[in-house]
């Protein structure tokens, strides 16, 4: 895949979204920043109050995310084109990447199919993915 020019630190913040979603394309790299964007966010309270514990776990999330683009995108964090806004744009990636899952799962849970918002009638199935049958009524 090409190299994407990143926008001009001036741009307007879709168009940073834009270039930083380009850089987040293979599963791998989107599951390490699932994993470690809400890692940073968690360990930096502790890296103030408990930094024993707060610096190895800051430290070890965001050796997970530049991991994930070493070996799966091939490319390096978007950050190194300005820090704040694309700490911004990763915080507004990982909002929109848990919407999508959450989408997808609720999806699956209500039995309907996607872009169907009316769907079939339905159940929610018990803890082994059984859905309860109708009993006709006497």
């Amino acid at each position: 895949m090409p190299e994407i020019a990143p926008p001009p630190k001036s741009a307007p913040f879709q168009e940073k979204m834009a270039y930083y979603r380009s850089q987040h394309t293979s599963r791998g790299v989107r599951a390490t920043h699932l994993v470690g964007i809400p890692t940073v966010a968690f360990s930096l309270p502790l890296v103030f109050g408990r930094p024993k514990v707060g610096v190895p776990v800051f430290i070890g999330g965001w050796a997970l995310q530049v991991l994930g683009h070493k070996v799966f995108e091939k490319n390096s964090p978007a950050l190194k084109n300005g820090f704040f806004s694309y700490q911004l744009c990763g915080l507004a990636f990982w909002c929109e990447e848990m919407v999508e899952i959450l989408a997808k799962v609720a999806t699956k849970v209500d039995g309907r199919a996607a872009g169907d918002p009316g769907g079939a009638p339905h159940s929610t199935p018990d803890r082994f993915g059984a859905r309860p049958q109708a009993v006709p009524r006497s």
